[in-house]
């Protein structure tokens, strides 16, 4: 696709340098295997899922483009290494790409479908990140406000992925909605995953200095009490403080505050209760056992 879109070389390169370039563990196309794996977990085969992991790559990649340039984060990787009027540019091209990769399914029905499920997502993902920046100035988020954003923000892209598999795979409906709703369970247990480990990530992530709703911040909201909430709230207000430095005592004082008020027990029950939603759902599709061994696998 790159060879025959008509890119320069230069941002040619820049999409070959990008892909893959956030993947701590090494794991290649991370999105197009999920694509792959949902289609041949339904019977499907991997060639006929092609166009669609090629969509969710291109989709992924320029969705984690904006969300770090809105965020400022990863300055490590090559997107915030570029001018951001460049990067935002990336991000676009990368979406056209996405709908390139899905226009090539030869078959019109199979690809309306596929269509309709990317724009869905598309939708969804962009109303969840809207979310997100609209929670960073408020000072109350409620436990459901996180989760419905996290279901638009992450739980999207990931039940596209899977219905997009399913879809590719040429499943029956009532299966494609079930991969579907797999997919968002799944994005959610992850999401809750990666919050966890950033929420005291001082060195990569600015998330708790940027008053970012994840959901160890939006549980100690609802579960500090008296002195211990006024000192929370005193730590969330160094952002934008010229006159004050989130510094080693205040990264103590939060680490504290996590460690007492049961914040990784707490992420630690809902990532498990999202993670057996997912595998309830992969158990009960009418698939031979070992068909399924991989998707499993994959929840844990």
């Amino acid at each position: 696709m790159l060879a025959t879109s008509g890119l320069s070389a230069e941002l040619g390169r820049m999409i070959k340098a990008s892909l893959n370039a956030d993947n701590p563990t090494g794991e290649l196309f991370r999105w197009a295997h999920l694509t792959s794996m949902s289609c041949e977990f339904l019977g499907g085969d991997a060639v006929s899922a092609l166009p669609g992991g090629i969509g969710m790559e291109f989709f992924a990649l320029a969705a984690d483009i904006f969300d770090d340039i809105q965020d400022k984060d990863h300055d490590e990787l090559p997107w915030r290494r570029i001018p951001e009027a460049n990067a935002i540019n990336l991000a676009n091209c990368l979406l056209m790409l996405s709908f390139e990769a899905v226009a090539t399914i030869p078959d019109d029905r199979i690809y309306r479908k596929a269509c309709t499920a990317l724009h869905h997502m598309g939708t969804m993902a962009s109303n969840g990140q809207f979310l997100e920046f609209l929670y960073t100035d408020s000072p109350e988020v409620s436990l459901e406000q996180y989760f419905d954003m996290v279901r638009q923000k992450s739980g999207s892209i990931t039940a596209c992925a899977c219905e997009m598999g399913a879809i590719l795979g040429e499943a029956p409906n009532p299966l494609v909605g079930s991969m579907a709703e797999f997919g968002l369970h799944f994005g959610i247990m992850s999401q809750i995953r990666n919050d966890l480990n950033d929420f005291l990530d001082f060195e990569k992530k600015k998330d708790f200095i940027c008053n970012k709703k994840t959901l160890p911040y939006v549980y100690l909201l609802h579960t500090l009490k008296d002195q211990r909430a006024e000192q929370f709230t005193r730590l969330t207000q160094y952002n934008g403080q010229k006159s004050q430095t989130f510094g080693v005592k205040e990264k103590e004082q939060l680490k504290r505050i996590v460690a007492e008020e049961g914040v990784v027990q707490y992420c630690t029950v809902m990532f498990e209760i999202y993670r057996q939603k997912a595998k309830k759902i992969l158990e009960g599709i009418p698939v031979p056992q070992r068909q399924k061994e991989k998707m499993i696998k994959l929840v844990g």
